[in-house]
């Protein structure tokens, strides 16, 4: 599963536009995990100390040990009035359609595209 964290690494960086972002982690996604779910969370939140508008994308799948590893795409943005308000959290299977569109044609998405990426973090955990 690192060689999923290498590939991301690999092909995305700062300079890159949102929707290339998601582009990639969608390509990633297209080699199957046995019961991976996926994860698309927006909000502003303090997890390192100080406060980023989360634009977050995770792939979650079993381990040995009944947890689950994640694989997470972080876009970080500085909070703001404009997207203080876009609070969501959806895995895939309780999305109708394809979950790529949704994410693509979401507020938080139309909004962060048109916004200046503060950094990316592109990591794996296990819960």
């Amino acid at each position: 599963m690192k060689d999923h964290v290498g590939f991301l690494k690999e092909n995305i960086n700062k300079d890159m536009s949102l929707s290339e972002i998601v582009d990639v982690f969608e390509k990633m996604c297209a080699e199957p995990i046995d019961d991976d779910m996926l994860l698309y969370e927006t909000g502003v939140y303090d997890f390192t100390g100080e406060p980023y508008f989360y634009f977050s994308l995770a792939r979650q799948f079993p381990n040995e040990e009944e947890e689950f590893y994640q694989i997470h795409v972080d876009v970080l943005y500085k909070p703001s009035s404009g997207n203080q308000d876009f609070m969501d959290s959806e895995w895939n299977d309780f999305i109708d359609g394809d979950f790529f569109d949704y994410i693509r044609h979401s507020p938080a998405f139309e909004y962060a595209s048109s916004d200046q990426i503060e950094k990316i973090e592109i990591y794996m955990d296990e819960t």
